[in-house]
């Protein structure tokens, strides 16, 4: 490695990396402010703690090492990505503190908070670190601890919860460190999860694709993947696999009764069986919760004690959760990671319980590097035959102006849209709502 070290985006995560690694190098430190997130006073500030230069693009060359995300814009040549330098403080940070806790990582298009929460219950008699796009969460048995609730889900983090850990006296008492990633996992993980390519979005400017990125997951030791993903994009690869239906998978279901209450079907593998009853309004959360299986089997979770995890589980608070209000049964999808084949899928499981149900869309902007293709959504809400839709929201407005058709209504704030819907007959209503769901909308 060259010695002067360049590392980029202070909105990803760059600076968290810049103060990992000053803890352990000589090194000469540079950095390069992609999207001019500092001020000049920031600057000066970070140039004195940590006698690092910041660089303009003209300024880099080849004599630098330059460290990015893997999906910034391809200004410059990467010889590492964020996903590969934060593996390496990782492996730093466990030299020096000599801790011992396992990782199970969790990355995909969708599903990864769910995983990751239905993980984290079927470990549930271990002491857990949970990262997700929610919160930084300390579970020791039944008992749990918030302990930060603004980190991202960039592989960076991964560095703020272990050091969170060491101040809260706590990295020695973790068994597993369960963390939602985006893009890709670090090659730490003893198991790591790839939920699915539902969209192939790209990234680095069109430059690249996700599905690339996320190849980073088979540099785990054991890596559990849907099957479908598998043979798409990566049949050069092994994987422990997961499929709803396809019985060539290592883990499938079979005999859905598919209830609002609770779902019941039958888990299937080569050599077992077992019945499952639990809280699964789609088929696409029952896809999530063989992931949680399958990471319970590899990790010899008595098969009665993954039952009664999971039916013991209460609907995860925005991830197709559902509640009661007044005589209507609401669904919610609050969530940052929507996109259109993911609307398509809730739209599609909800018609099986009513095809009169009243949909409520919206959401907001830059909530994630991936943004809505807006077009696509469009033609696909066209497709639906049931025109019961209020659009809300700035996402909503912007749909609802395009959708040429009178029969919708847009109703700017989610609430009034709720209430509007209160009124009206049909038994369900379904919110989609794109946004962080740190947000702590109520509805």
């Amino acid at each position: 490695m060259k010695k002067n070290i360049l590392i980029c985006d202070a909105n990803h995560g760059g600076l968290i990396l810049l103060d990992e690694y000053s803890k352990y190098t000589e090194n000469n430190l540079f950095f390069y402010d992609v999207y001019d997130k500092l001020t000049d006073r920031q600057k000066e500030n970070y140039s004195t703690k940590y006698n690092v230069r910041f660089l303009s693009l003209d300024e880099i060359t080849s004599e630098y090492t330059v460290i990015a995300p893997v999906h910034m814009k391809p200004v410059v040549d990467i010889d590492y990505t964020h996903h590969e330098f934060t593996s390496y403080l990782v492996d730093k940070h466990k030299a020096k503190y000599d801790w011992n806790m396992k990782f199970i990582q969790v990355t995909g298009v969708k599903g990864k908070t769910t995983t990751v929460n239905l993980i984290n219950n079927i470990l549930k008699d271990s002491n857990r670190l949970v990262l997700t796009s929610n919160a930084l969460v300390y579970y020791s048995h039944d008992k749990l601890k918030v302990l930060d609730e603004s980190l991202s889900i960039t592989p960076s983090s991964i560095i703020t919860c272990l050091n969170i850990a060491k101040n809260e006296d706590i990295l020695y008492e973790i068994d597993y460190f369960i963390i939602e990633v985006s893009l890709g996992v670090i090659s730490n993980g003893n198991i790591s999860v790839l939920t699915n390519i539902l969209e192939d979005y790209p990234i680095a400017c069109k430059t690249s694709l996700a599905h690339i990125a996320k190849e980073s997951v088979f540099n785990s030791e054991v890596v559990i993947a849907d099957k479908k993903s598998l043979d798409s994009y990566y049949n050069n690869h092994n994987a422990f696999s997961v499929s709803l239906n396809d019985k060539n998978a290592d883990i499938y279901v079979k005999d859905v009764d598919y209830n609002v209450s609770s779902t019941t079907f039958t888990v299937a593998t080569d050599d077992l069986e077992f019945e499952i009853s639990c809280f699964a309004l789609t088929d696409f959360y029952i896809n999530n919760i063989l992931f949680a299986i399958s990471v319970g089997l590899i990790l010899d979770v008595d098969i009665e004690n993954i039952q009664s995890s999971l039916k013991n589980m209460k609907s995860i608070p925005g991830r197709t959760s559902y509640k009661y209000m007044e005589d209507k049964l609401v669904i919610e999808e609050i969530n940052p990671g929507l996109n259109t084949t993911s609307i398509k899928e809730s739209v599609d499981n909800i018609s099986r319980y009513d095809t009169s149900f009243t949909l409520i869309l919206g959401g907001d902007y830059g909530i994630t590097c991936e943004e809505i293709d807006e077009d696509k959504l469009l033609n696909y809400i066209k497709t639906i035959k049931n025109q019961n839709i209020i659009f809300t929201g700035d996402l909503g407005y912007s749909l609802y102006k395009n959708i040429e058709c009178d029969k919708y209504l847009f109703i700017p704030d989610l609430n009034d849209a709720l209430n509007y819907s209160l009124e009206k007959s049909g038994k369900i209503i379904e919110v989609i709502y794109r946004t962080e769901y740190s947000r702590k909308i109520e509805i």
